[in-house]
């Protein structure tokens, strides 16, 4: 019942109600990855809610907030960082860019999709991205534009990704892109919007640790 209770003012976006809940469910003993299941089921379901058009952006973003309060009071008072294990990325908007709305949400559903995100900001400089996976050896980098005159520069970090990080697997996503631009930019996957996201994450990191195909040369889209 609490449970149930928690998953639903996640996908209410009731921040309030949620904090008033987290405490009760620690002292009901209620266990981390039980919680945690919670909340995920309310954001899915929201995100649901999302894709059919029921909720607007903001209505998400506030459901985000909340499954992003619920997952920190858990990290508070558990070594719930067993995550570490997760598929870390890389995402950020590329130099000459500052529009991050669409980067915020990608970036909070791969997180409560059970991916570790390093979220670099916007207006990035490409080093930063480079160095990030440098130091993170994430698997996979996410770069987000809503113009179309940073394609030039995207295309040159991803051409710099590639020589430097060849294992790492390239989304992009943002108003220009469909899926011929996005292989023809090099990256090996695209989402049309946050709902998808997770899913392309899945597929281009099978694609890694999968052998290759006969007959087919390994890496190619």
């Amino acid at each position: 019942m609490l449970l149930t209770k928690l998953e639903e003012v996640v996908c209410d976006r009731d921040g309030k109600a949620l904090n008033e809940m987290l405490p009760v469910l620690e002292n009901a003993a209620v266990s981390s990855p039980e919680m945690l299941n919670a909340l995920t089921r309310g954001i899915e379901r929201a995100r649901v809610k999302f894709k059919q058009g029921v909720y607007t952006i903001p209505d998400f973003l506030l459901a985000i907030d909340a499954y992003r309060e619920g997952l920190a009071f858990i990290r508070a008072g558990t070594d719930i960082n067993s995550d570490r294990g997760a598929p870390q990325v890389v995402i950020g908007v590329v130099k000459g860019d500052v529009h991050d709305m669409g980067k915020n949400i990608v970036a909070a559903v791969l997180e409560a999709s059970g991916y570790r995100v390093l979220d670099v900001g916007r207006n990035v400089e490409n080093a930063v991205f480079l160095d990030a996976l440098k130091e993170t050896s994430a698997p996979v980098l996410a770069l987000s534009t809503m113009m179309s005159t940073t394609l030039l520069n995207m295309r040159e970090l991803i051409d710099a990704a590639r020589r430097l990080h060849p294992e790492v697997a390239i989304l992009v996503g943002g108003a220009p892109f469909d899926a011929d631009l996005a292989r023809q930019m090099g990256a090996d996957g695209y989402a049309e919007n946050a709902i998808a996201i997770p899913a392309e994450a899945r597929r281009v990191l099978s694609r890694q640790t999968a052998p290759p195909s006969i007959g087919h040369s390994p890496g190619k889209a």
